[in-house]
């Protein structure tokens, strides 16, 4: 239970590097309209929540799960999710922001992860967060973190597609047709 613990805080502290030290993100919520803000501070503080909660009730209802394979195939989605929000920040540069804003002179970029999916970063962030659910094997951290992932971020999709059509028009309804918005071939 002492490496379950241990794993659990490096995944936590290798997330709070990539998402503030590696790429400094820039804050546009306060430019975003209310709906957008509301599913933005969702998205931060349900799994701040949740991750806070599963973490205090680990030693009750975490553990080793299925001779360790699903604490391993959480840790490695856990590292997938971290690559693929690292990945996706630095093909954005300076266009990536907290917050779902067009901002002026706003390109669409199709290379990195943007080649695959529309929207990566939010693809990253249901892969850190239903992995960690896994490495910590329990239940409560699936009903706490996985599943508003799963249903917050789709609805981020949604609404980032709606805003940014909005605002670049056909060039953005053009590459919507070529992309998935997270799992290609699904949705």
């Amino acid at each position: 239970m002492i490496w379950l613990s241990k794993t659990v805080w490096l995944v936590l502290i290798l997330f709070a590097v990539e998402e503030f030290v590696l790429i400094k993100p820039v804050s546009t919520m306060a430019q975003s309209d209310p709906v957008s803000r509301r599913l933005e501070m969702a998205a931060i503080w349900v799994p701040a929540v949740g991750i806070g909660i599963s973490s205090a009730l680990l030693i009750d209802f975490g553990g080793i799960r299925l001779g360790g394979f699903l604490n391993i195939a959480g840790l490695l989605l856990c590292v997938a999710g971290l690559s693929l929000r690292y990945w996706s920040r630095r093909t954005l540069g300076q266009y990536f922001t907290i917050g779902v804003v067009a901002q002026a002179g706003h390109p669409i970029v199709e290379s990195g992860p943007y080649r695959i999916v529309r929207h990566p970063a939010y693809l990253a962030f249901i892969l850190l967060y239903c992995g960690l659910a896994m490495l910590m094997g329990s239940v409560p951290a699936a009903l706490l973190i996985a599943l508003p992932a799963l249903v917050i971020f789709p609805m981020l999709c949604l609404e980032e597609d709606r805003q940014l059509e909005a605002k670049l028009g056909s060039r953005y309804a053009d590459f919507r047709a070529r992309r998935a918005r997270l799992v290609p071939g699904v949705w």
